[in-house]
């Protein structure tokens, strides 16, 4: 193994490592955002002003909360994990409670994983297992030797190679991970090397074992398929550029904002300095010559229209990057929303719904995937099912309660339709109530009505 070998990255890598780092920054935001030159110098602008615009500049952050508020909706309900025969296995219940051996539930990794998924298309789990001189089982409960998972993200699988099997199938053949700087482990079907760089230019293989799993340990979880191996669509692969572009239109008004904060100062030269040369800008004095008709010190005031223009292009992106996240129905925080039919809300729910379904049908065939991964280090076969659930549908509470209250406070002639009104407000305002309490509470409505 040569440097160059053990350094060489996939075409693919190469092409999206860019845009990679582009959407975790858009998704971060702060100082990883603001010392990722996305700020555009302009044309003829000197290096101190860039490094002082750039400096005060600030990030609207439209991209994390996209991502964070559809990671919410898959995991708001519990997905239904029949384990199967690994139920009642010590080890693998050691697993539920720390994944990754650092605290974190399987639940909770997937939900990680599926947040990364969204910023990038797509993460990759590695499913290993510790090598292990437990002589029993009891020695490896104790000892902790036990299959775990670790969340590579798309910035550290530097290379990989499919190869077609017999059966036609095409499988993956290698993976190159960078765990750490200058240190890099090599999964196949067969095992696994541990390689490092040296000084000089040399590289040496650290460690190397075996394993029977007959395939790379690896597993995918895309946010939306493309269709191409390796390679997903990230939630926020359009939205960052329009985000981007509100960071730029931000910067260029609080710049006006400040160079029209105060009038410029205009005075007649002397006739001693008439010929030497002079700076005009916004933050100097512009001179003129005393001979001119009525030539006096005056303040010349900048125009501040492009400030509204500004100010509605901003508008324009933020609605656009809404609609763009299938959003626009839930978005009533804008004072300059417009109107709109409850027919097009209706249709942009679908697409949201739509949406989630995909990203939860792809964290439960990765979920699947991993423990039956788990289960092959174990040398068991995972035999439960994963479900994620497929439902989706936000209702607007305010708008519910508002109607429910309306026609509690018309004359309604039916008690048994403001009895199933007033059921419907307790629903609404303790969503998490137990059954009992729920039971209880419509005992009591229809004692009072006499049913």
């Amino acid at each position: 193994m040569t440097l160059a070998e053990l350094e060489k990255r996939h075409r693919d890598y190469t092409a999206s490592l860019d845009e990679w780092r582009f959407y975790l920054a858009s998704y971060f935001g702060g100082k990883m955002y603001k010392e990722g030159d996305y700020l555009l110098a302009h044309p003829f602008e000197s290096g101190a002003n860039y490094r002082r615009r750039k400096e005060i500049s600030y990030y609207y952050n439209y991209c994390g909360p996209i991502v964070d508020i559809f990671v919410s909706h898959i995991f708001r309900k519990e997905a239904a994990r029949d384990y199967g025969s690994l139920a009642n296995d010590a080890l693998f219940e050691g697993f539920l409670r720390d994944a990754d051996f650092d605290g974190n539930s399987l639940r909770h990794f997937m939900r990680d994983a599926a947040r990364y998924a969204a910023v990038y298309g797509r993460v990759s789990v590695i499913v290993d297992k510790p090598s292990s001189d437990a002589a029993t089982l009891q020695d490896a409960i104790d000892a902790g030797i036990r299959p775990y998972v670790k969340l590579v993200t798309p910035e550290n699988l530097l290379d990989w190679s499919y190869v077609r099997l017999a059966n036609g199938r095409e499988a993956l053949d290698m993976a190159k991970i960078r765990e750490a700087d200058g240190v890099y482990r090599i999964w196949t079907r067969d095992g696994w090397e541990l390689w490092r760089t040296v000084k000089g230019g040399g590289v040496e293989l650290v460690d190397a074992a075996a394993h029977e799993l007959g395939e790379v340990p690896l597993v995918n979880l895309y946010n939306k398929r493309t269709g191409a191996r390796m390679q997903g669509i990230s939630d926020i692969r359009d939205i960052a550029d329009i985000n981007k572009n509100i960071y730029y239109l931000c910067s260029d008004a609080k710049e006006i904002i400040e160079n029209t904060a105060f009038p410029m100062l205009a005075m007649p030269y002397g006739r001693n300095d008439a010929a030497d040369e002079r700076e005009v800008g916004p933050h100097n004095i512009i001179q003129f010559d005393p001979a001119e008709p009525n030539a006096r010190p005056y303040w010349l005031e900048p125009p501040h229209s492009s400030l509204t223009e500004i100010r509605e292009w901003v508008r324009q992106d933020i609605a656009e990057i809404y609609r763009m996240a299938r959003m626009g129905g839930v978005r009533t925080t804008e004072d300059f929303a417009a109107a709109r039919s409850g027919v097009a809300i209706d249709l942009e729910f679908q697409q949201l719904y739509a949406a989630l379904s995909e990203k939860a049908d792809n964290l439960e065939l990765a979920e699947t995937r991993v423990l039956e991964l788990w289960a092959r280090w174990e040398g068991a076969v995972f035999d439960g099912t994963i479900d994620y659930p497929d439902d989706f549908s936000v209702r607007d509470l305010d708008r519910e309660l508002k109607n429910a209250f309306d026609a509690l406070g018309s004359k309604v002639g039916s008690p048994t339709l403001r009895r199933e009104l007033e059921k419907k407000i307790a629903s609404a305002l303790l969503p998490k109530a137990d059954t009992g309490v729920m039971a209880r509470i419509a005992q009591e409505l229809d004692g009072e009505a006499g049913v």
